[in-house]
């Protein structure tokens, strides 16, 4: 055990410890001055100073502040302390929740490998060691998944609407609140059901279920165009211009108003780059004849012409 505490110094004063490695030191460095193990104790103590690997102690001369430096020589003598505490550390399990702001997109790379890509607006939440007999996300948003393959633990993404439910593949889950729910998938079989476990559909590549008029449907999509927003495009699919509005101003973090009526029957459908909202503005302008301007109160105006 001892070997193994050294071997964890080491990679934390090299700067090769992984993030959950550098947490577990330094909250041992709170913890030991919690305790009243001071620095000038440490600094003075001859005893402790010859315990501390040379090599060890060397590198943390050069590298670290002074306050560190000294308490990591204590640490080195306190190795007994140490083993008893870090396996609690390793152990605990906690809720790591990430957050994409209005006009940012993230990635994720989850305990289990798997990779998640948050859409503007959206927030996961999730187990630090996803251990037991399930892998389970929570959802706030949309966001696309790679899952790692394990068919001895299921990986699940409950949102406020769905539950969706995979092995191993590649999906897009969209469950912001007040707006239509929808899985879509990329590469292989997808199970759905609603958020009070009721099944919904069975879906493979290029399906998406989502509700309509509180019933599920299930249609045959082309699939990139729902994921392709974390390769920096927006996709409109018959999305009337309340929609529009709602989609640029969380991806921009913008503040779009209509200052003009709207017919509902007026759809708008493409693919757009997502470099700067102006670019959009002026293809939707183009292409829809829809008028923009921008406001000294930092609002943007669009004006919608008939269809």
């Amino acid at each position: 055990m001892e070997e193994k505490i050294r071997d964890l110094f080491n990679k934390y004063v090299e700067g090769t410890a992984s993030a959950k490695e550098r947490q577990v030191v330094e909250e041992f460095f709170e913890k030991m001055q919690e305790g009243g193990v001071t620095p000038e104790r440490a600094a003075h103590d001859r005893l402790l100073l010859n315990r501390l690997d040379e090599k060890v102690f060397k590198r943390t001369i050069h590298r670290q502040r002074l306050r560190r430096k000294i308490m990591l020589v204590a640490a080195a003598s306190l190795l007994v302390i140490l083993s008893a505490i870090v396996p609690i550390f390793l152990l605990q399990e906690s809720t790591i929740t990430v957050l994409a702001q209005q006009g940012e997109r993230t990635r994720v790379v989850l305990p289990d490998s798997s990779i998640a890509y948050l859409n503007s607006g959206s927030a996961i939440s999730y187990s630090s060691r996803m251990r037991g007999s399930e892998r389970t996300i929570t959802l706030s948003g949309e966001a696309y998944f790679e899952v790692k393959h394990d068919p001895s633990k299921p990986f699940i993404v409950e949102s406020s609407a769905l539950k969706t439910r995979v092995l191993g593949t590649r999906f897009v889950v969209s469950d912001y609140p007040g707006e239509e729910a929808s899985v879509v998938v990329r590469s292989g079989k997808v199970g759905v059901a609603a958020a009070d476990n009721r099944p919904l559909a069975i879906l493979e590549k290029d399906q998406r279920v989502y509700y309509k008029n509180g019933i599920p449907r299930v249609e045959p999509v082309e699939s990139k165009e729902y994921y392709s927003w974390k390769d920096g495009n927006i996709v409109f699919d018959a999305s009337n211009l309340k929609q529009v509005i709602h989609l640029l101003n969380r991806r921009f973090d913008v503040n779009i108003v209509l200052t003009s009526t709207i017919d509902e029957k007026c759809t708008i459908t493409g693919s757009y780059p997502d470099r700067h909202i102006e670019d959009v503005l002026k293809s939707l302008q183009f292409i829809y004849g829809i008028e923009y301007s921008f406001e000294a109160n930092g609002e943007i105006c669009l004006k919608a012409n008939p269809c």
